[in-house]
């Protein structure tokens, strides 16, 4: 994840921690493709995209917000805002003691596995709930990788066969 985005989304967070808010109206803004385009182009001027940022009915009531959204529009990092919305997510889940792990498997595992899998993250990381982001990769073989926290556990066949493979070259090496 970019680290300005971070920081963006650290800052929105200390002002106001509207979760709900924020992902409701950078859906509206990326869920429709001409404006997402529009905003994110450089061959559209700042002050035309806080004009139309201004009359979007999604933002009316939320000055903050729109406040937020226009100063992306003037720096040119409106192109940010998904990982804004990722690093958000991140720092409310911080908050309330959880933490986002990346789950990549070749099948999706069942409500029994993940259960296992978050008691053990929990203890293993001291946090009090996990939320997983699953995702399919048949390239893995079997098994499964984890990200969470900076941290990636990798216990896939592909790993496991990447790993013989140093070790059968440094041999060889030596």
């Amino acid at each position: 994840m970019n680290e300005l985005a971070r920081r963006y989304a650290e800052a929105l967070y200390q002002i106001s921690p509207n979760e709900e808010a924020l992902t409701s109206t950078a859906q509206a803004l990326m869920g429709d493709a001409p404006l997402w385009e529009s905003l994110c182009s450089p061959a559209v001027q700042a002050w035309e995209k806080e004009r139309v940022l201004a009359r979007l009915p999604q933002l009316d009531g939320r000055g903050l917000l729109l406040h937020f959204y226009c100063l992306l529009a003037q720096k040119g990092r409106m192109a940010l805002l998904p990982d804004i919305l990722d690093a958000f997510h991140d720092k409310a889940l911080a908050q309330r003691g959880a933490a986002r792990c990346r789950l990549t498997c070749v099948r999706v595992p069942g409500q029994a596995e993940l259960e296992k899998l978050k008691k053990a993250l929990c203890r293993l990381h001291y946090k009090q709930d996990i939320v997983f982001d699953i995702r399919t990769d048949p390239s893995l073989l079997g098994g499964f990788t984890l990200e969470i926290e900076g941290v990636t556990y990798d216990k896939s066949v592909r790993g496991a066969l990447a790993g013989l493979t140093r070790q059968l070259e440094e041999r060889r090496m030596a």
